[in-house]
């Protein structure tokens, strides 16, 4: 089991160039059904990957890393991807620890025509603990703006995170609720250009996170709208 959810994170990566079947410019072509799924889809992909630790960095920490998250087939009446394959989205992510137990973090980058920009805030429930098997728990709030030619979104997330500080392998957990709001723009049907769609939708997540020196790697997986993710991380944190 260790081993597979290690194997996820360079698989999810990878995966993620292999995502440029799933062509965002289809969005031109969309159908009234299909605003809905997409948006779905888009927003579990831009909350996905976020957090791989509950342990806030505490003050004056730091953490770089990119993250990664793929959904293996579109929602059903998602017409925009291609049916039963791979689409995702890839970001940079940096992290800052303040007082009080609270880390603030910003994101973004481009990705096969999606330009997505966000951030927000954790807040540890208790004390920082390095001790072994410890459990920390925090709280997490995004926000995600994701423009393409043809849709504008907005997304917000709330999460309960919870990890343990196991020695080699440490397992997280995650709760979350995303909520998207999509906007059509440049596309065929004229009735469409400015239509607007709001969905909602609970999210959960299990993961492993490996600490190497000042590096890590962490996979997981997430289950979200009737539908399965592999995510991804990598990166610096100190």
């Amino acid at each position: 089991m260790v081993k597979k959810l290690i194997t996820a994170s360079f698989v999810a990566l990878l995966c993620l160039s292999a995502a440029s079947a799933a062509d965002y410019g289809n969005f031109g072509d969309i159908t009234p059904a299909s605003l809905k799924p997409f948006a779905r889809d888009l927003g579990g992909l831009l909350g996905s990957g976020t957090n791989q630790t509950a342990r806030p960095l505490g003050f004056a920490g730091f953490d770089i890393g990119v993250r990664g998250a793929a959904q293996f087939r579109p929602s059903y009446g998602n017409t925009v991807l291609r049916k039963n394959e791979l689409f995702g989205l890839g970001l940079v992510q940096a992290e800052i620890g303040m007082p009080y137990r609270i880390d603030g973090f910003v994101r973004g980058g481009a990705f096969e025509g999606i330009a997505v920009a966000g951030g927000g805030l954790r807040y540890g429930l208790w004390n920082l603990s390095d001790e072994k098997y410890k459990v920390n728990a925090m709280l997490v709030g995004m926000a995600n703006m994701a423009t393409h030619r043809y849709f504008y979104a907005l997304h917000f997330n709330t999460a309960l995170v919870v990890s343990v500080n196991a020695p080699v392998a440490a397992p997280y957990l995650g709760v979350a609720y995303d909520f998207t709001r999509l906007k059509a723009q440049a596309v065929s049907d004229a009735s469409l250009v400015g239509k607007r769609v709001s969905v909602s939708a609970a999210r959960f997540t299990a993961g492993l996170r490996v600490k190497i020196k000042l590096g890590y790697l962490a996979g997981g997986v997430t289950y979200t709208h009737d539908r399965a993710l592999v995510n991804a991380s990598a990166g610096f944190r100190f």
